[in-house]
């Protein structure tokens, strides 16, 4: 069931505009000191296309000198309230060959709150489909460019879902008509206007060019020429005020073509429109919220925050990475009349648990496409029987011995750039729908990171796996104890290669650089491997130590040399040890790989390095997303 909201102790709620002195933000927009926004009321940002946009979001992220506080016109909040509205800038999503419905369930369970069971979000993800006129196209795939799915119509109605699934009182639509067919466009705003007059919400939608009937729509108009407003108020006074200094609307005359027409005009015409516009505002008619003397700290809503702030907020709250405000489960209900803002919730929306679980489940489906497609099965088939075929049935002698070196050195530098590669990729296509979902605080960056390696996790190993037990038998298969060990040694090498292709896609924003900084990291990695080149000069030695194909090869030789069937003495032999014995030992062989007597780790050792490369690597990726990747 959707529950009823709380009775709502304001009969107006406002979202104030910034007016700043800062070049970069909202000063060159001159927006009016006043500009309200009134729940329930849909309002048109209309602007000349060729004008500079007007980012009511950056006004609305602008933070204050205060580092726990933003400036949200002239009342201060905490920082964590910038995130009540609701936005929307475009269709990203994260996987096109997701089905509509499955993309608004992820978003029910990610952002609403762990108050509400399965039945209930359910119930939500019903009515929000119901209301955008989405419930013929809810088994459709996403699609793109490459495969055929939802209209841009519907397109831009699913991520519109999304967003309302968090019932926010204020929605930001910026051209959310652009691409769009004129009946599409005339469909969608009509149901945005039905939704914010029945659910009682305040939506603004920016548009360069609306049609008539879709002007009309509209309860009021904010109208920008070159970053100045030219007129705000309702639009059925539009005409009015244009006739009102000699531009007189012709009948039957689209409003929105005549008031671009003007706006483009003679310099002279726009200036009085700017200046008839700025003298409305110091008009008797004007509410006295618009007027330039009016203090909005004078208002009641200002005193209720404070009041909040004083007794709900800490003044010592660390900023985190993308927490989202909720209201009580009584006050937060999608087909509620007006939201209850007098009892908020400053919290995560769900759990740390509820977030992985969520979370996991999404990246495994969003990554099984990817990691585990046709091409990648019948390549890793193929190439499993390939180097079975090329290294079948090896005799173990000391003839034979470079041939099975050579195997083992393939099969971990190969799986090293699959799976490195394959997380660097990864990453630049998620940032920009990663980003906005932390802005608009869906979920614990923590939660979404671990998710994300223990999603992939089952794929990452799966293709090794399949290789392993195709090409290892047909190389010879002496031993089920090695044949279990060296697989699990080369599922480790590929899971830490993996994680340093997680730090290096994190830390490099442009695919090129980080693609480049990656050839040249696993390129030293397979020279300092030990079987490319042996003589490595002794001012160099040390560098083979931060190769992680040295420590997982090593530990497949001491495996297969020292724990599987030895390897037999020829005659002559290369090995001064083949003198007394007629088996090759493992050090020895070892130390044939350019290594100095001794100086090689044990198994252990070389198993504990990799375990810290795994742990190092990771972490520095999170570290790097948390703090030097900050959406903005």
């Amino acid at each position: 069931m959707i529950l009823p909201p709380k009775p709502n102790n304001f009969q107006k709620e406002e979202f104030k505009a910034t007016k700043r002195s800062s070049p970069n933000h909202c000063q060159s927009h001159q927006l009016p000191s006043g500009l309200k926004i009134i729940r329930g009321t849909f309002e048109l940002l209309n602007q000349r296309k060729s004008s500079r946009k007007f980012e009511i979001k950056n006004c609305r992220f602008e933070a204050s000198k205060e580092p726990e506080r933003i400036a949200f016109g002239s009342i201060i909040l905490a920082r964590k309230r910038q995130r009540r509205p609701g936005s929307k800038d475009g269709g990203s999503f994260r996987k096109k060959a997701y089905r509509l419905l499955r993309r608004v369930i992820y978003q029910a369970r990610l952002r609403l709150p762990d108050t509400f069971s399965h039945s209930q979000k359910m119930q939500c993800v019903d009515h929000i489909i119901e209301v955008l006129d989405l419930a013929a196209c809810q088994d459709t795939i996403i699609g793109d460019y490459t495969k055929r799915g939802l209209s841009g119509g519907e397109k831009k109605r699913t991520s519109i879902a999304c967003e309302l699934l968090t019932n926010p009182s204020l929605m930001l639509l910026d051209e959310p008509t652009s691409g769009l067919d004129s009946h599409s466009a005339q469909a969608l705003i009509s149901r945005l206007k039905k939704y914010a007059e029945q659910e009682g919400k305040s939506i603004v939608v920016t548009v360069h060019q609306p049609s008539s009937r879709m002007f009309h729509s509209f309860s009021k108009i904010l109208l920008l020429s070159r970053g100045q407003v030219a007129y705000y108020g309702p639009t059925a006074n539009i005409g009015r005020f244009f006739s009102t200094i000699g531009l007189t609307l012709l009948p039957h005359y689209n409003p929105a073509d005549f008031i671009l027409e003007q706006i483009k005009g003679p310099e002279e015409v726009r200036e009085r429109i700017v200046a008839a516009a700025r003298n409305a505002r110091q008009g008797p008619d004007c509410p006295p919220e618009l007027r330039p003397e009016y203090n909005p700290s004078q208002h009641p809503l200002c005193d209720h925050l404070i009041h909040y702030h004083e007794h709900h907020i800490g003044h010592n709250v660390k900023e985190d990475e993308g927490r989202t405000l909720w209201l009580d489960t009584q006050s937060h209900a999608s087909s509620s009349a007006s939201s209850a803002d007098d009892d908020y919730a400053w919290q995560w929306p769900t759990s740390f648990w509820s977030q992985f679980k969520v979370l996991s489940e999404r990246n495994f489906q969003e990554a099984r496409p990817r990691m585990l497609s046709r091409l990648n099965w019948l390549q890793t088939i193929a190439l499993g029987l390939l180097a079975g075929l090329l290294w079948l049935r090896l005799p173990r002698t000391e003839a034979a011995l470079h041939d099975i070196q050579g195997w083992m050195f393939f099969s971990t530098t190969y799986w090293m750039l699959f799976a490195h590669f394959g997380a660097l990729s990864s990453f630049p296509p998620e940032r920009e729908v990663i980003n906005k979902e932390r802005l608009s605080g869906s979920y614990r960056l923590s939660a979404y990171y671990l998710a994300k390696m223990v999603g992939e996790l089952p794929l990452t190993i799966t293709l090794p796996a399949v290789y392993h037990i195709i090409s290892y038998p047909m190389l010879g298969f002496h031993s089920p104890a090695v044949f279990v060990t060296l697989l699990a040694f080369l599922l480790l090498n590929t899971i830490v290669a993996q994680s340093v292709g997680f730090f290096v896609g994190a830390c490099c924003l442009d695919l090129q650089v980080s693609i480049t900084a990656s050839a040249l990291y696993t390129l030293a990695t397979q020279l300092l491997g030990g079987y490319l080149a042996t003589a490595v000069p002794p001012w160099l030695a040390w560098a083979r130590y931060a190769s992680m194909v040295h420590y997982a090869y090593q530990n497949m030789q001491i495996l297969e040399f020292g724990v599987g069937e030895p390897i037999t003495c020829s005659q002559p032999s290369k090995f001064q040890e083949c003198r007394n014995a007629t088996t090759i030992p493992v050090s020895a062989i070892l130390e044939s790989q350019g290594g100095a007597r001794g100086s090689g780790l044990p198994l252990w050792a070389n198993t504990a390095v990799l375990l810290a490369f795994l742990v190092i690597f990771r972490t520095l990726g999170y570290l790097v997303l948390r703090y030097y990747r900050v959406p903005k």
